[in-house]
């Protein structure tokens, strides 16, 4: 009796080891700046709303006694950043880009009247944290949409960096890992095989479904300290506002019959 109640124990053990491990992968990311006026000097009480370009996300916080905000748990995407107007001082909204587990920083400068603003879109750029030393790539979506591929998502990883396919398994290596050593993430969740640790192909969802994917190589936190090759994690796309849909025009060769 008693063997078997340290049994059940240690069972609850390490499932509890598990859903913690899951939980604590982000799939979220985070924005954070300061609102100061032309001559530096801070803005408290400012508020600031983010808006979703590509996402259906909104949300509104406000300055801190330093003039600081922060948006944090943001889904990956494009959004619109703007300030109501505060002693008559005015901005234009500004675009920043959340990736997967990073901090987008965006300072924002108020004036009396509204000038010229360099609207940044990282869609075209690489999202860059300066707070982390992991090594990584994210791809965006209008990445997604005009890099070279096939129907799943995994397709595209071959145009990260360190990332080759894997001929004779079918997989992928990074680093000179193999494909059992990897792992694959859907909106945080493990998608691998628990028994060989490769990725089934049901599981290479249509990149369609797909807002970003994330390549870790090195460096990466300690919740994925499963992984000793590298970490694909895919975000899959929210609900919007807008209808988009898609279609693709096949041209089939008419082959006529030869009498000899």
């Amino acid at each position: 009796m008693r063997s078997r109640i340290i049994f059940l124990a240690s069972v609850f053990v390490v499932a509890l080891c598990f859903s913690m491990n899951v939980l604590a992968q982000r799939t979220t990311g985070d924005i954070e700046g300061t609102v100061a006026d032309s001559n530096g000097g801070i803005l408290p009480g400012a508020n600031v709303t983010i808006t979703g370009k590509d996402v259906g996300f909104t949300r509104t916080v406000t300055t801190d006694d330093n003039g600081v905000y922060r948006v944090i748990q943001v889904p990956p995407g494009t959004y619109t950043v703007s300030v109501a107007e505060i002693k008559n001082l005015k901005v234009q909204p500004q675009t920043v880009t959340v990736g997967v587990n990073n901090t987008s920083r965006l300072d924002i400068t108020m004036g009396t009247s509204v000038g010229a603003v360099v609207d940044v879109n990282a869609t075209d750029t690489n999202i860059i944290d300066a707070t982390e030393t992991k090594s990584q790539s994210n791809l965006s979506v209008r990445q997604i949409d005009n890099l070279p591929k096939g129907t799943g998502y995994t397709s595209l990883l071959k145009t990260t960096v360190a990332v080759r396919p894997e001929p004779l398994g079918g997989q992928y290596t990074i680093n000179g890992s193999t494909g059992p050593e990897n792992s694959f993430l859907i909106d945080g969740q493990e998608t691998q095989n628990y028994r060989n640790g490769l990725l089934n192909a049901n599981n290479d969802i249509p990149y369609q479904a797909v807002q970003e994917i994330q390549v870790k190589t090195s460096g990466f936190e300690a919740e994925f300290g499963g992984a000793t090759g590298g970490v694909i994690t895919a975000i899959t796309k929210s609900g919007s506002n807008d209808f988009h849909g898609e279609f693709r025009e096949h041209q089939l060769e008419k082959v006529g019959s030869r009498s000899s």
